[in-house]
């Protein structure tokens, strides 16, 4: 049986780095993100395409008295439902029309609320994921994400 959440928010950001902004759709390529700078095109390899991160996890990264929107950790993608943090590499996760494979851990240093600029440290090490594409394709706020193989 797959296991299936959902996409909160899709975010880019034409600077790079942190925070990300919410968009209404992206388009996923095996370059990664349309519409986004790729912060890690140096390494010249497509296993950081994307990054993905928990919607549950923003509870315990609390700026300002609240919870700070999805984006403000740098990720691309954000999801709920699927408990990242049990996954391993080598999973591949569909995303709306698009299906990518989870590379390698990724612990963001901080948090930055894209509205107010203030910054929370990383403290507990809140982990999320880089993925390669592995098929391209539109992905949206409440499309479904779907865990497809866990290896």
């Amino acid at each position: 049986m797959n296991q299936t959440g959902k996409v909160v928010a899709v975010c880019t950001s034409a600077a790079g780095g942190i925070p990300r902004y919410q968009v209404d759709a992206v388009q996923l390529t095996q370059q990664g993100v349309s519409g986004d700078k790729h912060r890690y095109l140096e390494h010249e390899t497509n296993e950081r395409a994307v990054s993905l991160f928990d919607a549950e996890l923003y509870e315990r990264l609390v700026i300002g008295g609240q919870p700070p929107p999805p984006g403000s950790v740098g990720e691309n993608v954000t999801v709920r439902g699927l408990g990242l943090a049990e996954l391993s590499v080598g999973t591949e996760i569909a995303l709306g029309d698009a299906v990518v494979r989870l590379t390698r851990g990724w612990a963001p240093c901080y948090a930055q609320h894209p509205e107010t600029g203030e910054k929370r440290p990383n403290d507990e090490k809140l982990a999320g994921w880089f993925a390669m594409v592995v098929q391209a394709g539109r992905v949206a706020p409440e499309d479904a994400a779907t865990v497809r193989r866990n290896s």
